[in-house]
This record gives C-alpha cells, sequence and structure tokens, in this order.
C-alpha cells in the first residue's frame, strides 16, 4: 500500500511541478485546523511531509493563523506552540490579522503553496481553484494529497495551448524581423543528394586462395594436379652403330 500511495503522490505532485511551475522544497502552509489535529495523535508534521512527498518540503504558517490559533483558547496552547516552531511566512496582513482561512485564500492564489487543512469549508473552496494542492489527515490520522481536481486540468489544458500559440507567435515575429533586415533565406526546392552504391566492406571480403603452379623442368619437382601425381620421363640409351648393324641383320634375317 505504501508503494502504491508514494507512486499517487508523485504521479500528482508531477502534475502541479510541469504545469503550475511547482518546485522543491515545496512549501506546506499549514493552518491551526491541520496542526491540531496533527497534535492530538503526535504526528510529527515536519518529518512526515518529508516520508510522505519524499523530497524536501518546508512547513510555513502566516501571523493571522498563529493569531487565529492563540485566540481560540486554552484547549489550543499546544497547538499555539507547534505553531510557532515553523518558519512564519510573510503575508501583509501583520497590523491587522485576518482569520486564517482568508489569509491562506489571499496568498495562495498568487504563490505555489500546498495547503495543508482540516476545514471542510475551505478545502472546498481550494478544490474550485487551479494550482493549488490540497493535502489533509484522511480520517483524522492518514496523511493524504488530494487528486488534482477537474479546475486543476482545465487551467492545465488552457496552459498548454497558450505556450502551444505564444510560441508560434514568437516565430512568425522572428521570421517577419528577418525579412525585414533581408536575412531571410530564400526558400527554395530541397534538393537532396542520391545515395550511391556503397563498396563492400574490405574487412568482411575472403581472399582468394590462388593455386601454385610447379616449374615443368626435367631436374624440378613433380607436379600436382587435381591430387595426382605426374609421370616421371624415361632416359633414353644411346647404343654403339655396331651394335645397332648387328640387331638390323638379325632382323633381316
Amino acid at each position: 500500500m505504501k508503494i502504491t500511495k508514494h507512486k499517487k503522490t508523485r504521479k500528482y505532485m508531477s502534475f502541479y511541478i510541469n504545469n503550475f511551475g511547482f518546485r522543491e522544497p515545496l512549501l506546506c502552509l499549514i493552518d491551526g485546523s491541520f496542526c491540531h489535529a496533527a497534535y492530538k495523535i503526535r504526528l510529527q508534521i515536519e518529518e512526515q511531509l518529508k516520508k510522505y512527498f519524499q523530497c524536501e518540503v518546508k512547513p510555513i504558517v502566516t501571523a493571522c493563523i498563529i493569531t487565529e490559533t492563540d485566540n481560540l483558547g486554552a484547549g489550543f496552547i499546544g497547538t499555539s506552540q507547534l505553531l510557532k516552531r515553523f518558519l512564519v511566512h510573510r503575508c501583509g496582513h501583520e497590523k491587522r490579522p485576518i482569520s486564517g482561512s482568508s489569509c491562506i485564500k489571499s496568498i495562495s492564489q498568487t504563490s505555489r503553496y500546498i495547503v495543508a487543512t482540516q476545514d471542510r469549508a475551505l478545502q472546498e473552496w481550494i478544490r474550485l481553484k487551479p494550482a493549488i494542492p490540497l493535502f489533509y489527515l484522511h480520517n483524522s490520522s492518514v496523511p493524504t494529497l488530494v487528486q488534482p481536481s477537474e479546475a486543476n486540468r482545465k487551467a492545465a489544458t488552457e496552459g498548454q495551448r497558450n505556450r502551444v500559440e505564444v510560441r508560434t507567435l514568437d516565430r512568425e515575429t522572428l521570421t517577419g524581423l528577418k525579412k525585414k533586415e533581408g536575412l531571410a533565406e530564400a526558400a527554395g526546392p530541397i534538393v537532396r543528394k542520391k545515395k550511391r552504391p556503397k563498396n563492400p566492406n574490405p574487412l568482411s571480403c575472403k581472399k582468394s586462395k590462388k593455386k601454385k603452379e610447379m616449374p615443368n623442368g626435367a631436374g624440378g619437382p613433380s607436379a600436382v594436379s587435381e591430387g595426382k601425381v605426374a609421370k616421371k620421363s624415361r632416359k633414353r640409351i644411346k647404343l654403339p652403330k655396331h651394335v645397332v648393324e648387328q640387331l638390323k641383320s638379325g632382323i633381316g634375317k
């Protein structure tokens, strides 16, 4: 289950990173309701955020959120002390503090924050607004990042369409400036070179085996042809003349 949860979390945050410019370290804006729920179950907020998102996450609060929690009475003293441990982000309402939810609505539309809250009304407002990831404790104990809503998907599609139009407009503007300055290249037919037949690789070709020819001299070595040994020539013996004459006379008789 943990592996599946981490996969979903990476998928959801990739959506916000690619479409709305979220960057690490991620900033998680925590309100009093989320901090109180975490305090009751002894949840280590900063440690759990890093484990859940598998990256560097900084929990932040505002002066309005701290002031609102302080005014809730003695039952929220521990929650208020826990909030004061986090980085206090300037919201612009320091002189005249407003409610925590109003403060979050004011600053989350101009900056990139993950909003952690248990306030149902604030959760419904966040679901209708693009570019605001919603984080809460499901059943008051399980950290959960909500899947991007339909408002987020529509805003992402519109943003992609606008980026394509801007790129096309920039390309047309650049082409017009080149033509004005005489830098535009004359458009002509693209001539493609014909591919010539390639010679075979000499390394892949086998060398031809030549047959060795043996000399035909009398005193030379015997010639070998098709596995047969050549016959040796016979020596001629010269006979004396008187022997030849006797042989002839003998034959005549």
